[in-house]
């Protein structure tokens, strides 16, 4: 590596007007030496690597015009006898590791044309002495740490400023109105300060090519919008605007589709403007960018964004455009980005984007979209994000699918997806490397292939069948990626256990032709025998009809024989008040233990005691007598757990336990309302009814008043059911004549969730006058949801603590390594409670139009399980 040398103050060395040694990697410090060259003008050393500071002998250059140690690794302030350079023109200092304030001394630079400070560790205000520098051109003060607010007559002390740039310090206050008098200006860009107030009125400025003031905390309204871009009208050159993340507000001028013809970017995301969007975009030809996302736009995309034969990136997603998706791509050939995802649209991916083969990324999640995917989107070369989750999408993935060999992210869950998984083959490289593959919540069915390596592969909530491979990522793969699934099995029994599948049954493979000749007439045979033993069993079912007196009992599969009424007297030893586990309006629960007549062993089971049939798990049904048998649940029900008798010394949840709790009780309303057919609303969910085996897992029970949703009836709707369930946990239509719906089931649901975090109970006298849980827990800041949270959920904290410190050796590691991770523990649990408050006050909304589905409710838990929980 070479150095700078010293400079020998000879007569020649002396009369050097030029230093100049850029780009050449030089390290070393600049030498002192440097300022007995009396006549130097220009000292160049941009682009090496440089340390230590800058000599402020270098003040003594009364000749200097140009000094630029750009890109650099100097350290300190900046010599306050810089000041002293009367004849500088251009001082570039950009990009290095300087720091302190900038000194006033620099103001009296009266020539100065340029001044590049940017990217440097600068601190303080800007002294107002450089504002009045009226020889400056190009300000650049961008990414430092300064402070401050800019003088009122910033327009009027530097009328030749064509280039400000300020951006990304800590700048606030209002933006001067005086601005519009810099007639000259070419660049503004102020983003990411903490400017507030609204956006002066530039129409005077006549030259201005880029405006840049995104990132701050600006407002409006819609008549200051008006103004606003009426005056941008008359910014004839203006190329570029990024208003982005701010908080404009209202409604959007006619005249935002009359601006400058040269415009290539528009940029308006994350605001909260309202309306439609203006109409009349194909005046804008070299509009490279069009990014409106995350604000609240209302109709139609417009059509006229179909004629931008030149957008490259079109964003409009998280708005609340409706309709369908224009059919407008077949123009769009050099789009690469296309995000129109969380809107409330309509209808069909449209056939056109198959024109769009620059396409990388597609983002069309929540959308409302139906039908199937067209296969043409699998054959775009260049596509690697796919996000199309949450929508109502039919058909099957098509076999082209394993051509696309650059896709490293889709999610295609929450759809209706059915047939094959395709092969996903080896040289689907960048797919097999990806993060994210997310098949849940569709009914995708037979086979998925294990040649993949994917780290990530979520299939759960299909209705995947058959065997679960054995290799790639389904080696490893957890019960959480495949859960939902209910007709997938394993070989092993090890791995059959770990995924919580059945073993699978294997199938004996003949090719002998003999074989088929005799089986195939036996089998015929077998099926005519079969039809007359079913007529001959109809018949004498129906004469059966007719004896009232007779007595029937149904066996449970693998747990008990046929029983009679004397036996389960006997299991409950006389239905002993001892053995009652609790009693209801539709009968007694009582806990009953069974001689299996084998070895002495004995089944423990739940008994309850019915005064109507119902054709579930019953075990006996006599004249006077009906029972069902259920699997006994030893850690009992979720209210005494909640609220146990002595509340310092008994039942304690920690965080992670009613974590999963809550997944547990999703996934049984999952199935109730997607996977039975017709779908079963269970009417009465609260802690009572959910029972926790003695792992901890949580069952939904008590169907009492459980119904069908007919066919014919739609989610929302079911037979009137009357004011049923328990209190604090009806669904406020129900108690308006409402009809039973699956909607109702999410909302108790939501009740039950938010019971869980704060351990009240929704009729707690604490909710009168028009206080509900929800609506309580609504009001409170994010912030504050400890303050009202059981002080129970903190245990995670402790558990999680002691376990990140057995690591360190010594007491002072320990001391501050611990508190670092409690804070960063405490904040992950703060995040994950506040997440679960969100899940359940979307699902306890008062309107059923504005729930979420159980389906997305359960989506969002387990999120909130991967993220925060780390399990």
């Amino acid at each position: 590596m070479r150095k700078v040398s010293g400079i020998d103050s000879s007569t020649d060395r002396k009369a050097l007007p030029v230093f100049q040694i850029l780009a050449n990697f030089i390290n070393g410090t600049i030498p002192i030496s440097l300022s007995h060259c009396l006549k130097l003008e220009h000292i160049v050393f941009d682009n090496n690597k440089l340390t230590g500071h800058l000599p402020s002998e270098l003040g003594q250059l009364s000749r200097l015009k140009l000094l630029d140690v750009s890109m650099n690794n100097l350290t300190g302030a900046i010599p306050s006898t810089f000041g002293n350079l009367s004849t500088l023109t251009i001082l570039n200092i950009a990009r290095t590791q300087m720091s302190g304030e900038i000194p006033n001394e620099l103001g009296r630079l009266h020539n100065l044309v340029v001044l590049q400070l940017s990217e440097n560790e600068f601190s303080g205000e800007i002294p107002f002495s450089i504002f009045n520098m009226s020889s400056l051109e190009f300000l650049s003060l961008t990414q430092n740490r300064l402070v401050g607010k800019l003088p009122a007559n910033l327009g009027h002390s530097l009328p030749n400023i064509r280039g400000l740039y300020l951006a990304r310090n800590g700048l606030e206050g209002p933006i001067p109105t005086s601005l519009s008098n810099a007639s000259h200006i070419e660049f503004l860009d102020l983003t990411s300060n903490n400017f507030t107030g609204h956006i002066p009125l530039l129409g005077n400025l006549k030259h201005l090519v880029k405006l840049f003031l995104g990132g701050n905390s600006l407002s409006s309204t819609t008549e200051l919008n008006f103004q606003l871009f009426d005056s941008l009208t008359n910014c004839t050159l203006l190329s570029e605007i990024l208003l982005y993340s701010n908080q404009l507000a209202g409604k959007l001028p006619s005249s935002v589709a009359n601006l400058s013809a040269s415009l290539q970017e528009i940029c308006f995301y994350d605001n909260f403007l309202t309306g439609s969007f203006p109409q009349g975009l194909e005046k804008y030809q070299n509009l490279v960018s069009l990014s409106i996302e995350k604000n609240s736009f209302k109709g139609k995309i417009p059509n006229s964004i179909g004629k931008l034969q030149k957008l490259e990136r079109l964003m409009v997603n998280d708005n609340q455009f409706s309709g369908e998706i224009p059919d407008i791509f077949s123009n769009l050939t050099r789009l690469y980005q296309l995000y129109m995802g969380n809107n409330q649209l309509s209808g069909r991916i449209p056939m056109s984007l198959a024109t769009c083969q620059q396409l990388k990324k597609l983002g069309l999640a929540h959308s409302g979209l139906n039908g199937s995917i067209p296969k043409q989107i699998f054959e775009l070369p260049n596509l690697y994000f796919l996000q199309l989750a949450n929508n109502s999408l039919i058909g099957s993935l098509p076999d082209r699918f394993g051509d696309l060999r650059q896709l490293e992210v889709m999610d295609i869950s929450g759809n209706q997806l059915s047939g094959n998984i395709p092969n996903i083959s080896q040289r689907f490289s960048k797919f097999a490397q990806s993060q994210h593959c997310k098949k849940q919540d569709n009914w995708l069915n037979t086979k998925v292939t294990g040649k993949s390596s994917s780290t990530v592969l979520n299939l759960s909530f299909n209705s995947l069948e058959g065997e679960v491979p054995k290799n790639g990522v389904f080696a490893n793969i957890s019960w959480d990626s495949l859960q939902g699934n209910y007709r997938l099995c394993a070989f092993d029994h090890v791995a059959a256990e770990r995924l919580k599948v059945t073993t699978c049954v294997s199938k004996r493979k003949s090719n002998s032709p003999l074989v088929l000749k005799v089986t195939i007439p036996i089998s015929a045979f077998i099926v005519l025998v079969c039809a007359l033993c079913l007529v001959w069993a109809l018949t004498i079912q129906n004469k059966r009809k007719t004896r009232n007196n007779e007595t029937s009992s149904s066996e449970v599969k693998g747990l008990l024989p046929r029983l009679s009424y004397s036996e389960i007297q006997l299991a409950t030893n006389g239905f002993a008040t001892k053995n009652l586990i609790g009693k209801g309006a539709f009968g007694s629960v009582y806990r009953a233990v069974f001689n299996n007549g084998e070895n002495d062993t004995h089944t423990t089971v739940a008994v309850k005691l019915r005064s109507s049939l119902l054709a579930l798990a019953l075990i006996i049904q006599e004249l006077e007598f009906k029972a069902l048998a259920m699997e006994f649940m030893s850690n009992g029900n979720l209210d005494k757990w909640l609220y146990p008798e002595d509340a310092e010394c008994g039942l304690t949840l920690n965080l992670t336990q009613r974590l999963n709790i809550a997944i547990d009780v999703a996934s049984a309303l999952y199935y109730l309302h997607h996977d039975c057919d017709p779908p079963v609303v269970h009417c009465d969910l609260k802690p009572g009814n959910v029972l926790l085996d003695e792992d901890m897992t949580a069952h939904v029970g008590d169907f009492g008043l459980a119904r069908f949703l007919s066919h014919d009836s739609s989610q929302n709707g079911s037979s009137t059911i009357g004011l049923k369930g328990s209190i604090g946990y009806i669904a406020p239509e129900y108690g308006l004549g409402g009809k039973a719906s699956t909607s109702g089931d999410v909302y108790s649901f939501g009740i039950l969730l938010l019971e869980m975090i704060i351990a009240k109970k929704p009729t707690d006298q604490m909710f009168q006058e028009g206080l509900s849980l929800n609506k309580f827990i609504s009001e409170v800041h994010e912030s504050k949801i400890f303050d009202i949270a059981d002080p129970r959920l903190l245990k995670d904290n402790e558990s999680l603590a002691r376990s990140c410190s057995t690591s360190y050796s010594t007491d002072e590691d320990v001391s501050s390594k611990n508190k670092n991770n409690n804070n960063n523990i405490a904040l992950r649990v703060e995040e994950c409670v506040a997440e679960m408050v969100r899940v359940g006050l979307s699902c306890a909304a008062s309107s059923s139009k504005d729930r979420f589905i159980i389906r997305e409710a359960l989506s969002k838990l387990q999120e909130i399980k991967r993220c925060f929980i780390g399990l």
